[in-house]
């Protein structure tokens, strides 16, 4: 089907021009039933001939022999007349029909009979005299039940028409009070219902319509899945500290201070979890207050580079920059280091040991725009194929031995990955063939004069 004839608004245009059509068609049938009995030939040469009869009965007997030629001819012909003098005098006081006023002005302006065709067929005839021209006035009475039929076919018309009318009108309303009661069970909390199967089948803008919604649907109840999930996995890690403080505590109420130190970890545990979930959250709702400042992405990478270098000393691995250009981007220079210091921190959490994190940060061409790319490669284990796009979920864990390595809330990935959205930019992962994962940090490059 066509984009034009599946159009809703081509329906409706359709549909007005068939009752336009429809409605004209039977005026004019109307109008041929009605003088159907009428040829225009004979109308004209009758017209010239009882016009030229009238002037002479006038002329011979005055107004009470115009009043019966007249009378005579209404009854005979059915046809209504009356007679102007050339003076344009009503010489009868019959008065004109008002429908036939504008066929005697163009009679008396050209000076030569004029004729309208219509449901009541109407005619002036000229009769030129030594004293002026007579005008002959005369309309067509229709015959009787004429008026009941022209009023039956006119009300057929308009029924056949305002039926087309309803049935467009059920083909546009149906859907959309189906449309109503989806969203009224969706908003009762029946996040399962969904709009196109109500209304199929179809394929018009209603249709369309109706897909959009379920994807609204969908992305809601996906969105409403998600945050259930979220503070199911944020009660899960809440849980575990809160317990072994809940322990230490007992033991310091017994005089024992074997868990002060652990306490002390819970709690920083605890604090950064929560500083976590207060950045996401944050992250989630910025929108347009972000804030935006030309900025060296080499300063921060080499920043990041050094700090987790040092902290990686302790367990035998390091942090090398292979490569690093001077990339200019627009950031929160806060938003942006901590988005790379997380991926470099998970990177150096999951290399094994006595092996390192390479880092190159180059300026590339891509799609006629600059930007800046900075890569991550660690030298552990990978995850399995199925569980790199699941790498940015919140508190999402990679089942197996990639688990056991963590030490984190599973925020991290997810917060740098907003970051990188916030900015215009992207995120995203893949295994090394050589082993290990590598994580590529794509953002929008700008002109550091700026």
């Amino acid at each position: 089907m066509t984009p034009v004839i599946r159009s809703l608004y081509f329906k409706i245009f359709l549909c007005f021009c068939v009752v336009s059509i429809l409605v004209r068609t039977f005026i004019v049938i109307t109008a041929a039933i009605e003088s159907r009995s009428v040829d225009p030939v004979w109308l004209t040469g009758a017209l010239d001939s009882y016009a030229r009869t009238a002037v002479n009965s006038y002329v011979r007997d005055g107004r009470a022999g115009l009043a019966q030629n007249l009378d005579e001819i209404e009854k005979s012909a059915r046809i209504r007349a009356t007679l102007l003098d050339p003076k344009s005098y009503d010489i009868l006081e019959r008065g004109v029909p008002a429908e036939a006023e504008d066929v005697l002005d163009e009679a008396q302006s050209l000076g030569r009979s004029r004729f309208r065709i219509g449901v009541r067929w109407r005619g002036v005839s000229v009769i030129s005299t030594d004293s002026g021209n007579y005008f002959f006035v005369a309309e067509i009475v229709p015959p009787p039940g004429a008026v009941l039929r022209t009023r039956l076919l006119r009300w057929t018309a308009l029924l056949l028409g305002g039926l087309l009318c309803l049935i467009l009108a059920r083909h546009i309303t149906k859907p959309i009070r189906g449309l109503q009661d989806v969203a009224g069970r969706i908003a009762n909390g029946d996040l399962s219902v969904r709009a196109l199967p109500s209304i199929s089948p179809r394929n018009d803008e209603l249709a369309d319509l109706a897909r959009d919604f379920d994807r609204m649907a969908d992305r809601i109840a996906g969105l409403l899945r998600k945050q259930q999930e979220m503070l199911g996995d944020i009660s899960h890690e809440l849980r575990s500290p809160l317990t072994r403080l809940g322990v230490s505590l007992e033991l310091l109420r017994r005089g024992e201070t074997d868990g002060v130190e652990r306490m002390q970890a819970d709690l920083n545990s605890l604090n950064r979890l929560i500083h976590q979930i207060l950045t996401l959250t944050r992250l989630q709702a910025c929108g347009e207050q972000k804030t935006e400042t030309v900025l060296n992405l080499r300063t921060i990478v080499e920043g990041v580079a050094e700090d987790a270098d040092f902290e990686g000393r302790q367990q035998g691995k390091s942090v090398v920059v292979g490569h690093a250009d001077d990339c200019w981007t627009k950031g929160d220079p806060a938003l942006l280091r901590s988005c790379i210091e997380n991926v470099v921190r998970n990177a150096v959490r999951h290399t094994n040991s006595k092996t390192g994190v390479l880092i190159v940060l180059n300026e590339t061409d891509y799609g006629n725009l600059k930007w800046a790319c900075l890569v991550v490669a660690d030298h552990g284990t990978g995850v399995p194929d199925h569980a790199l796009p699941r790498l940015f979920e919140p508190f999402y864990r990679v089942p197996g031995s990639y688990e056991g390595k963590s030490d984190s809330s599973g925020l991290g990935l997810s917060i740098a990955q907003r970051v990188a959205a916030l900015y215009g930019g992207n995120i995203t992962a893949r295994n090394r063939a050589q082993g290990g994962l590598e994580m590529l940090i794509r953002l929008p490059a700008c002109d550091g004069a700026t």
